[in-house]
């Protein structure tokens, strides 16, 4: 073992792929090195302060506790020959409660995959398993317990230098753990297995810009038997462009980084009695700058996600909003974000009753400044505001949080990550 980490490996191409031109970035840019292995890794102190109500308006009085996320996310990769390269990262992470005994949690995210890079042909196939206690959706802001496992795989084909198409099979399977304190069997009406098949079409005619085309069919199956009548299908078609990051060292204006995604679903419910939903869908968040040291940044999300109510199949949610990122030094920068949020529930029942203004409202004000104290370490102070209103049986209310983050080392989620052609 000693002789392979030492041995010295000869520079091999990474085919012409632009997966592979991403892949080979990636593994260079990772900061250490053991012989043919590449890894990046840190220290991760997040949301270390005081929140005035960590169930955000879901209990009729506030739940004011002090909080910590202590996490050592990694991701380690192993080229063989430049050919194959084996990728596996991990983010075990510890949840802490000052008062809130019950919520404090031991959190893991594990991933594995492999890349195959030839000339023209690039395939991607790997698994990741999560188990984390976390806050359930938008819908009912309390920590339950999600197990998610997923097998998924790609293959890319680069037609010609500016054009490209892929492949793409992912699965899941979702199992959630009731809270000892909550009436509804979140497991009963969440439980299931989703399966999805997509083809892109992509088109690179400028260096930083490249567009795609997707069309995507999904099916969502219920594990428990109360649970069928959520049965469904989805048929998607997607659209937009990715802006590519700059170099570094390039002032903001005029940078325009991010992605544009958009498109039209045909949401299915095969119960007969259910309500189909037929619209736009899109994740966005667009960020251009418009003077050398302060950019703007659009976001936008629509789709349809699950109801954890027994009697409810789906609900639609919207969230929109922007924000103003300021350099102020070569190390420092400052960050505001306001986003709004609205659900709504389709109008007809499983059952065919009427139901009438179910709404889900909320309202975000964030505020961020990071510095960088080291060359890996970067120390950042935040305070944000929210306000969520429901008209059905939930309180709702309002919570501030402020306290600190603290980042020593390379956070591989940042820096190390592979854009999935088709993510969202």
């Amino acid at each position: 073992m000693w002789l392979l980490l030492i041995e010295p490996y000869p520079v091999q191409g990474w085919g012409n792929t632009w997966m592979g031109a991403g892949l080979e970035t990636i593994v260079n840019t990772a900061r250490w090195k053991v012989g043919p292995l590449r890894y990046g890794a840190a220290l991760r102190l997040d949301n270390v302060g005081y929140d005035s109500d960590i169930y955000f308006g879901m209990t009729t009085g506030r739940v004011p506790d002090y909080t910590m996320n202590a996490g050592i996310p990694f991701r380690v990769f192993l080229p063989i020959k430049k050919k194959v390269v084996f990728d596996i990262s991990d983010n075990p992470q510890y949840l802490f409660y000052a008062k809130t005994n019950k919520e404090r949690a031991l959190n893991n995210d594990f991933s594995g995959q492999v890349h195959i890079i030839l000339d023209r042909v690039y395939f991607q196939a790997g698994g990741r398993y999560v188990n984390a206690r976390e806050r359930l959706s938008p819908e009912l802001t309390i920590n339950a317990r999600r197990k998610e496992s997923t097998l998924a795989g790609l293959v890319l084909w680069q037609l010609s230098k500016g054009a490209s198409i892929a492949l793409q099979h992912r699965s899941s399977a979702y199992h959630f753990e009731n809270p000892t304190d909550v009436t509804l069997d979140i497991g009963q009406n969440l439980n299931r297995k989703e399966s999805f098949f997509n083809f892109t079409a992509y088109l690179q005619q400028a260096s930083k810009t490249r567009f795609f085309l997707d069309g995507e069919y999904g099916a969502y199956t219920f594990s428990e038997s109360l649970s069928r009548f959520k049965d469904s299908r989805s048929y998607v078609i997607y659209g937009g462009a990715e802006f590519l990051p700059a170099a570094e060292g390039q002032g903001l204006a005029g940078r325009i980084q991010g992605r544009i995604n958009l498109g039209f679903k045909h949401f299915d419910v095969l119960d007969p009695q259910g309500k189909d939903y037929s619209g736009l869908v899109g994740n966005s968040s667009v960020s251009v700058g418009i003077l050398k040291k302060t950019s703007i940044t659009g976001i936008f999300f629509r789709d349809i996600q699950f109801s954890a109510y027994s009697s409810l199949s789906y609900y639609l949610i919207t969230s929109y909003g922007g924000g103003l990122t300021q350099l102020l030094s070569r190390r420092s920068r400052l960050e505001y974000d306001l986003s709004f949020s609205h659900g709504t529930y389709p109008s007809v029942l499983s059952g065919g009753e009427p139901q009438q203004n179910m709404l889900i409202r909320s309202t975000s004000h964030s505020l961020r400044a990071a510095f960088q104290l080291q060359r890996d370490l970067e120390l950042g102070l935040m305070a944000s505001l929210g306000n969520r209103n429901a008209n059905f049986a939930i309180p709702g209310g309002k919570r501030y949080f402020a306290g600190i983050s603290l980042t020593y080392g390379i956070s591989p989620g940042e820096s190390l990550m592979l854009m999935n052609p088709i993510s969202r």
